[in-house]
């Protein structure tokens, strides 16, 4: 018992490394003016020897270790592919963390999340470090020391689901749900970003709706069919609007307006730069390089949408692999206790991926972890 906790103690002592390592090195507006990329691996390397140290005193079984080497090892196909190493490292963190509780990799993330960013926060708006802050329809928008006002929304976004989970699994009847408003309004008046406001509403309605008498007794099968009409439909919604967007009709201007743009945008990335294939491809989407050139000129391009994200830098493959674990783990957790709360989570999610592209990392999508910890047994509680 004393090895098991021993195990899951230095494991989660890795994780909360590969989050700060990612948070400070990556992510932060001086990690990009210093070009911390030297630290950014040397740190994550580590972060990783941790994890697998932690591994040798945890047992696994010969199916657990077939079904997970056949996953990896495709992901570094992929990431063969598309010269990128985020996707084998998402998978095997999720490896690494074998049988550890859903709330207690909460619980590690949310603290080791919420001090850094808090220390990230005081230090950008004591100009300790740089913010990327700029404009946009009049109205300045701060990244208080991220490389983009996107980016801390979405930390804002993550620590604020964590925050109302830990509080639930206590008591079901928690007042931490109403959080949300204000952090809205704060995100609205700061980083302006409106797929964390979006995302967060989306969470408070959908769990409104949850508390009413009615839709509180829903059966564990509608709420997974739910699930899966949810995780199918955005994921459908993505692909629709890249390949039948047009310009000269009146709805879709409309939509491409309401999304600043992003169906025009990846329309074009889709036709004129990176068609889709089977098993990804290096692109020049941003946030990976520098950008192409194109007549003499750097264009960096955008691709603002989880789904397409991972069809065009993983692949057509991944993109249906990623889609399939998203619905067995709703399989899972609407089977749990909480399956009420971590229904809530995952369309939040799943709204928040249709505007950015990071829902297959796990740094920002912690329920890639909900599978493998068997969820509906180790981290329930309490029903609505």
């Amino acid at each position: 018992m004393k090895t098991l906790k021993f195990s899951k103690n230095v494991r989660l002592m890795g994780y909360c490394l590969l989050i700060l390592t990612y948070t400070i090195f990556h992510y932060t507006q001086m990690a990009m003016i210093a070009n911390l990329g030297g630290f950014n691996n040397l740190f994550r390397i580590l972060a990783v020897i941790i994890l697998l140290f932690g591994m040798l005193f945890q047992k696994y079984s010969f199916r657990e270790l077939v079904f997970f080497c056949g996953i990896f090892l495709f992901s570094i196909f992929v990431a063969y592919q598309n010269k990128s190493l985020d996707f084998p490292i998402t998978v095997a963190i999720i490896f690494c963390l074998r049988k550890i509780e859903f709330s207690k990799i909460v619980k590690a993330d949310f603290y080791t999340r919420f001090v850094i960013t808090l220390i990230i926060f005081v230090c950008a708006v004591s100009n300790y470090i740089p913010s990327n802050n700029f404009f946009r329809d009049g109205v300045i928008r701060y990244s208080f020391g991220f490389y983009h006002p996107n980016l801390f929304g979405a930390y804002v976004l993550i620590l604020t689901l964590e925050f109302i989970y830990l509080g639930y699994i206590r008591n079901n009847n928690t007042l931490r749900i109403w959080i949300i408003l204000p952090i809205i309004f704060f995100i609205d008046k700061t980083a302006n970003s409106r797929s964390a406001e979006v995302s967060l509403l989306i969470y408070l309605i959908v769990y409104l709706i949850f508390k009413i008498n009615f839709f509180s007794k829903v059966s564990n099968k509608i709420l997974y069919c739910a699930s899966i009409v949810a995780i199918c439909l955005v994921s459908t919604l993505s692909v629709i609007s890249t390949y039948m967007y047009n310009p000269t009709s009146e709805i879709w201007g409309m939509m491409n307006k309401l999304l600043s743009s992003r169906p025009a945008i990846i329309n074009s990335v889709v036709n004129n730069f990176y068609p889709v294939h089977l098993f990804g491809q290096r692109t020049a989407l941003l946030g990976d390089m520098d950008g192409i050139f194109i007549n003499g000129r750097n264009i960096n391009l955008f691709v603002d949408n989880s789904y397409m994200s991972i069809a065009i830098k993983l692949g057509a493959v991944t993109l249906a692999v990623f889609v399939l674990w998203l619905i067995k783990n709703a399989y899972i957790f609407t089977k749990g206790k909480n399956r009420i709360v971590m229904f809530c989570w995952l369309i939040s999610l799943l709204v928040w991926g249709l505007s950015e592209n990071k829902l297959i990392l796990i740094q920002f999508n912690i329920l890639l972890f909900s599978y493998v910890e068997k969820n509906e047994g180790e981290i329930t509680c309490k029903n609505i």
